[in-house]
């Protein structure tokens, strides 16, 4: 197999040996790959500083399997994120990675992280931006939700109502005591995750329940490191500290 210069973000990468990099890389055509760079860690390299993480670039490569060899590197756009919106695309790569096969085509997926990164750079709220993304990913995976309509009535869902969302019986009236597994949630929150946008707060912190809810089961149990890294940021600086994030492409190390 051999790709010529194809339209790519860097989701993640690792040292290998002790010049050489692996990167993992979103194609739109061709999926998520893993492909060694060869000598991408020498200081003479003309691919050094090319491949960092959220970058969009075109790549190369060539061979068979799960592993390629990378034959080549141009760059198209880096995405400058600090704080919390370098965490919240370091999210999105790491379900990515999580939640797609290797070698299995999602342009759906690559246009929506584009569409992330974008809104990122230029200000946008991670809480909020991450949220629609959430969204394009289960949709795109099977495994989208119907936020529109009640799945106990099949009635339509009404802004000024209440709801619940439980993992196994998707969305429905509710009200009163949240039992375990449920999600207390507005017609508001259920209305913005479809519009693109919400009417308050409220309704951004309930969609993030709600996707944080629909996610977790395809998780399994082991945590998302980014999550992890982000909360241990969090205690630091609410304890009048503030460390330095950890460099993007040792995040998931």
């Amino acid at each position: 197999m051999r790709v010529e210069l194809t339209p790519s973000l860097i989701l993640h990468r690792r040292p290998w040996r002790d010049t050489s990099l692996i990167i993992e890389a979103l194609s739109r055509e061709h999926g998520r790959i893993a492909a060694i760079a060869k000598g991408a860690r020498r200081a003479t390299s003309r691919w050094r500083g090319l491949m960092e993480p959220l970058s969009a670039v075109e790549l190369s490569w060539s061979g068979r399997g799960e592993l390629y060899t990378l034959t080549g590197v141009e760059i198209a756009r880096s995405y400058p994120l600090k704080g919390k919106a370098l965490m919240g695309g370091l999210y999105a790569s790491e379900l990515i990675m999580r939640l797609t096969a290797r070698d299995d085509p999602h342009p759906m997926i690559y246009d929506s992280l584009l569409a992330l990164l974008s809104a990122l750079v230029n200000g946008a709220p991670p809480i909020v931006g991450l949220r629609f993304f959430e969204r394009d990913l289960l949709d795109e995976l099977g495994y989208g939700i119907d936020f529109m309509h009640t799945s106990d009535t099949g009635t339509l869902v009404q802004a000024d109502a209440s709801y619940r969302y439980h993992a196994d019986r998707g969305v429905y009236i509710g009200g009163g005591v949240v039992r375990d597994g449920e999600i207390a949630l507005s017609g508001h929150a259920l209305i913005g995750l479809v519009e693109g946008r919400f009417a308050s707060r409220d309704a951004i912190r309930e969609a993030r329940n709600l996707m944080q809810a629909a996610i977790a089961p395809h998780l399994g149990n082991r945590p998302l490191k980014s999550v992890q890294t982000l909360q241990a940021m969090q205690q630091f600086a609410a304890g009048g500290r503030s460390p330095p994030a950890p460099p993007p492409g040792e995040i998931y190390e």
